[in-house]
């Protein structure tokens, strides 16, 4: 099944400034300042620049200094005015090969450089006289004012996208190919959602009116052409007829010849079955896993947006070439689809594939440039438009073709489609970015697919019933059974029988120290076995004696040995690791030992203790495993101070901390607890 969806589309133009007229037309063509502003395509008007400009004397060549031009402008002057009265002087600086001053020795009626001209080529209208600029130009430069060797090279890019080339690809919705006929004024014209408030149809009651007309809108949408490939293709078919198409689909795809190289490879390969078949980490919040064709530098985007619905992507497939001339022609959902296709043959997983397509409408008819004095005669390859169903180099070798030979709000449009399929489904979804080919390049590209990606996260967010951070709910639901168990029973012995004595050492020798409530030990044990049991611990190491007591239930969950770290040395005890530390509950400058023999390097240590005050002991088992060359995956405790700075001691060796109970506070004798997520819940 095929369900295509709306595209989002963006317009990357030029906008409005505060930047004077006058100074407007200098920005636009002056090397190294950033432009300001490409004037918006202008709209239809008489050519009225030449009645608009100053006298400016018939003496000297080329109709005077050009600087004057600079002069204050007349106030009801619109910026196109401007705009296109600078571009005249640009190719007339460009013509006579000058600098923006004129030459006392040229003359109208000769001289090198200067010549007469018939009206209506090249000429500058005065009120009083008319003086004319010789239409002869140097042999190295061309009427547009590119070199003759910049022209031929421009026309050799472009004569290589000759296939590409499409004549009727208009972008914008409201222009009128030339020989259209013009609408009359206010035909056609779609009513703002403030013009029909309060006509019965603004949702305010049981007019039926309104949903006619809504149903109305949507006919005379899908009857657009520009819609067709948004519109569902097996609408009203019955089981058979839609398997009848979705044969005709695959072998119209068939006929696709593009290949990966990393894809061949994973398909003769014996261990990419296993690879694209392993679980999804979990530890990591991922609950399925997916694979990905779509371009490298957007890869990361991809991943950001759906990591959070608990999506991982096994591998990306992003070296796809064409075989034929034939693959550049296909349409960009076609492409998607076969990637998508092909990568879940292999893996069998879902795939999520893209593609980008690339069009610049042909160059739009001004009246400014047919009047008396100006010239149309723009190179064909350059007039016409070019479309590509893929996106690289070659948009930007088009784009530096075109752009000194184009009017600057040329339109160019981005498109992707991304195309989801997991052998039962297959959707689509769309991006688009209009831009002026003023601002266009390749990277141009990331703004559709960024917004393809959005739209797909939200389609199948609505398909799959994707979960936004499902992982970290699942955590917290797990922590609040806690709390109703074994974590209320810890909490609740200490509030009732921990005592805390004057120098703030709280005494909990009545249930896990001289005497020991071994069936709360052993569900507390089992509490942090279950929290620490994906790091994947090989052995548990604690400090004798205190430690034992959470230690050893542990090491029976989760199926390792527990190593303890004696204060004194024993005669059993030969070569040893050690470490100094400090507590207030056995003084200063004690040390911790442990036999080499325990500890190997392949080891994967976790530090169990009965409390964390200073993280003075923790610290010390750390720097043991430090010592012998294992690695250490985490510290678990019973009971935490949260008022002292155990866990910032510790924080610099990046593992997880865990403790069941946490200690906000002894102050006046009084035990307070922090706490807990979940327990405000219940």
């Amino acid at each position: 099944m095929v369900t295509p969806h709306r595209s989002r589309r963006c317009r990357l133009a030029p906008t409005g400034s505060s930047t004077s007229l006058r100074r407007l037309a200098i920005c636009l063509l002056t090397p190294g300042i950033s432009a300001f502003v490409v004037p918006p395509p202008a709209k239809p008007s008489p050519y009225c620049l030449s009645a608009r400009r100053r006298n400016r004397g018939a003496s000297g060549a080329g109709g005077g200094d050009f600087s004057s031009w600079y002069d204050d402008v007349d106030d009801d002057a619109s910026p196109d005015d401007i705009f296109w009265e600078e571009m005249e002087r640009q190719k007339l600086l460009s013509q006579i090969g000058g600098d923006g001053s004129s030459s006392s020795s040229s003359s109208p009626s000769g001289g090198s450089g200067g010549g007469v001209i018939p009206p209506g080529v090249g000429s500058i209208g005065t009120t009083e006289q008319q003086t004319f600029v010789s239409s002869s130009q140097p042999p190295n430069r061309a009427a547009d004012g590119l070199t003759l060797e910049e022209e031929r090279s421009a026309d050799a890019t472009l004569a290589q996208f000759k296939p590409f080339i499409v004549s009727d690809n208009w972008l914008d919705e409201h222009y009128e190919a030339p020989g259209d006929e013009e609408k009359e004024d206010g035909a056609d014209e779609e009513d703002e959602i403030w013009d029909v408030y309060g006509d019965g149809n603004d949702g305010g009651g049981d007019d039926d009116g309104a949903g006619n007309r809504i149903l109305l809108d949507a006919q005379k949408l899908m009857a657009i052409p520009e819609l067709e490939k948004y519109r569902v293709p097996y609408e009203g078919l019955d089981e058979d007829m839609m398997q009848d198409a979705e044969e005709e689909y695959r072998e119209r795809l068939s006929w696709i010849t593009i290949k990966s190289r990393r894809l061949e490879n994973a398909r003769n390969s014996p261990k990419a079955k296993d690879y694209f078949a392993r679980e999804p980490n979990e530890r990591e919040g991922f609950d399925r896993m997916w694979v990905s064709a779509i371009d490298s530098p957007c890869l990361n985007n991809l991943v950001g947006v759906f990591r959070d619905y608990g999506v991982q992507f096994a591998d990306n497939f992003d070296d796809w070439e064409d075989q034929s001339s034939e693959d550049s022609q296909w349409s960009i959902e076609d492409v998607a689809s076969y990637k998508a296709r092909k990568v879940y043959e292999v893996t069998g997983l879902p795939c999520i594939a893209s593609r980008t397509s690339f069009e610049v409408e042909p160059a739009r008819s001004r009246p400014e440039l047919e009047a008396p004095g100006r010239v149309s005669n723009m190179n064909p390859k350059v007039a016409t438009g070019y479309k590509f169903n893929n996106v690289g180099e070659h948009v930007d070798y088009l784009v530096a073709a075109l752009k000194p030979q184009s009017d600057p709000t040329r339109v160019t449009r981005f498109t992707t489609c991304l195309c989801y399929y997991d052998g039962e489904m297959e959707i689509r979804d769309y991006g688009e970015c209009d831009c002026d080919i003023y601002f266009s390049s390749s990277l141009r590209s990331f703004i559709p697919m960024s917004s393809a990606i959005n739209e797909m996260m939200k389609t199948l967010q609505l398909t799959h019933g994707l979960e936004y951070q499902h992982w970290l709910k699942t955590k917290k639901r797990e922590a609040m059974q806690g709390h109703g168990g074994v974590i209320l029973k810890l909490r609740d012995r200490v509030l009732k029988d921990a005592v805390v004595l004057p120098n703030r050492i709280i005494d909990v020798s009545a249930f896990m120290d001289s005497k020991i409530d071994v069936n709360l030990m052993d569900e507390c044990a089992e509490e942090l076995a279950n929290r620490f049991i994906n790091m994947k611990p090989t052995k548990i190491l604690t400090v004798a004696t205190t430690g034992l007591v959470i230690a050893i239930p542990m090491a029976k969950y989760l199926q390792i040995p527990c190593v303890y770290a004696r204060k004194e040395r024993s005669v059993v005890m030969a070569d040893t690791f050690s470490a100094a530390y400090s507590s207030k509950t056995v003084g200063k400058n004690r040390e911790l030992l442990v036999s080499t023999k325990h500890i190997d390097e392949d080891d994967r240590v976790l530090i169990i203790d009965d409390f964390l005050s200073s993280g003075s002991s923790q610290d010390a088992l750390l720097r043991i495993v430090s010592d012998a060359g294992a690695t250490a995956v985490g510290v678990g405790v019973l009971m935490e101070k949260i008022y002292d700075s155990g866990r910032q001691s510790l924080s610099g060796y990046a593992i997880p901390v865990e403790s069941l109970v946490g200690v906000k506070s002894v102050s006046e004798g009084i035990i307070r607890l922090q706490e807990e997520e979940g327990i405000d819940d219940m």
